[in-house]
Order: C-alpha cells, then structure tokens, then sequence
C-alpha cells in the first residue's frame, strides 16, 4: 500500500468573494504546489475548512484536485467529519474516484472513549477495499478527541488497510510512540510543523503542513537536505521556516495563507467561509509586510 512522505501539503480552498468555492484557482493552486515541490496533496483538511464544507463541495474538491494533479504526485483525501455515516461517504467517494488513500480525523465536538473511537475508525476502514490506504489523524487541541499509540495498535490489528498517522500536537514522546505500533511499521506524519525536522532525526516519515501550501519548496529542502545527510543545513532550513510559523500561527490561519497566494497571483480571492473572517485592511498589510521578506 502506497504510504506518504516528505512534504505533504493540504491545500487552503480557495473562495470566491460570495464565499463559493472556487474551483479554477483551486486547479492553478495545485500545479503551484507540485511546481514547488510539494511530495503529496491532503484536499479537504483542515486549511481547506473541511468542516465549513458541505459533503457534496468535499466530493467535488478531491475531484477537481485529482483531475488537476494528474497522477502525478499522491492525492490522499481528509474524509474525517462528525458523524461517522458522513465519514464512510466521503472514503467510499475517495477510493471511488481515484485517490490514493484517505485520512481520518477523529470525531470532534462530542467527547468519545477510546472504545468509541476504535469502532468508529474500524467502520471508516471496513467501508473501503482492504488495500486501500488509511491514516488516523488526531489534532485533540480543536477535535477534543486524541488517539493514542495503544488505540492505534488495536485499530491496526483490526484493519490492515490502516498504515499511519497524522499526529498534530507537539508532543515529541507521543510521536515517537507511534513509531511502534505495528512492529514499527506504522508510517507517522507530524502536523507540527515546526517539529518537522526533530520529527524526522526520530524516523518520522514526513509532516502535513499547512505553511508548505504557500513555500513548498523551503519544506522540501528541508527533507531534501535530511535525506542526504546535511543535518546542519535542514535544521537552519528548519529555523528559517519557523520565523515564518511565528507569524503565521494564529486561529484564522487558512485566511493568512489565503492572502499570501492571492498575493503570488496563485488564487484570485483570500475570502474565507463563515464565521471565519477575513483580516482587515490594515492587518492584511501589516501581515504582507512581515511575511513577504521571509518566502
């Protein structure tokens, strides 16, 4: 089964200015992405403001983003939604038309048991062929739900079509643990991004990240530089992308890196979907001013 690595980016989504998706700048943002050296695409995550999206836009986004790339890099789909009915819908849809794997948030809102979760992601990966790709994916800071290597290790056991995980809290001992799950071949993904160098010198595969959706290519020296040793040189690589992480790392997020390609000339409108709510003027300068210099 075919597992992630390296930079792996998950696309804002961009909008038009009544908020509607758009679906041409969406297909110019992936060339940008694949130009600058992204490795894979993870459409319909949270950057892409999964959860603001009807299922029906989440269907067309995978498959406006598959038609762009063009088999060229991986596509792996975040179907991950509240109800798990909504969840198995948007798997079968992924594997359906194309992608080549999915990723799974947990639930979020309602507060589940380890129990709950393990018979949730067990359907999601029962749902699709059993060699058909699956990531867990835990952010517990905005899901309020979190998996632990324990709970992947039964998951795993249970359904072989499950092969990783995307971990996105800063918690270097939790990530390592993953590492062990499955014999030690569970392919682990930190959302992190500022950890991505420290994730890698542990045997992390790669990270997700939402920066990279705007420099791809700083990401991509980053690992480029690991993989050929120059731990130096990726870890001053990493420092330069955390000036840009300072920045940027704030609630409304996906905004900021909406208004940086629009600023690029990749996408045409930094809209964002309600209630999200776009900078003003004067912050929207303010931010340019400090972030420009460092892409």
């Amino acid at each position: 089964m075919r597992k992630l690595y390296g930079v792996v980016v998950p696309p804002v989504c961009p909008m038009t200015e009544d908020q509607e998706v758009d679906y041409d700048s969406l297909g110019k943002l992936c060339e940008f992405l694949i130009q600058k050296g992204a490795h894979a695409l993870l459409p319909n995550g949270s950057t892409g403001e999964m959860a603001l999206l009807s299922v029906a836009e989440r269907k067309k986004v995978l498959s406006c983003t598959l038609d762009a790339v063009g088999g060229r890099i991986p596509v792996f789909s975040m179907v991950g939604a509240a109800a798990t009915a909504d969840t198995v819908e948007l798997a079968r849809h992924a594997e359906s038309c194309g992608a080549d794997g999915i990723g799974v948030v947990t639930p979020y809102y309602y507060r589940l048991e380890e129990a709950a979760l393990e018979e949730h992601f067990v359907r999601v990966a029962g749902s699709v062929s059993r060699d058909f790709p699956v990531y867990l994916y835990a952010i517990p800071q905005l899901a309020g739900n979190d998996i632990t290597p324990g709970l992947a290790e039964r998951i795993t056991a249970r359904c072989p079509n499950v092969i990783g995980i995307k971990y996105s809290y800063p918690d270097m001992e939790r990530i390592m643990g993953f590492q062990t799950v499955n014999g030690g071949r569970f392919s682990v993904l930190t959302g992190v991004e500022t950890l991505f160098y420290p994730a890698l010198c542990t045997g992390a595969d790669g990270t997700v990240s939402s920066a990279a959706g705007v420099v791809p290519e700083q990401f991509a020296a980053i690992y480029g530089a690991f993989l050929k040793g120059d731990l130096q040189a990726a870890k001053s690589l990493q420092f330069k992308v955390n000036s840009l992480l300072e920045i940027t790392a704030r609630p409304n997020g996906a905004a900021l890196y909406k208004i940086l390609l629009r600023h690029l000339g990749v996408i045409a409108c930094s809209a964002v979907r309600a209630p999200m709510l776009a900078p003003a003027r004067r912050e929207e300068e303010a931010f340019l001013s400090k972030t420009l210099p460092l892409l």
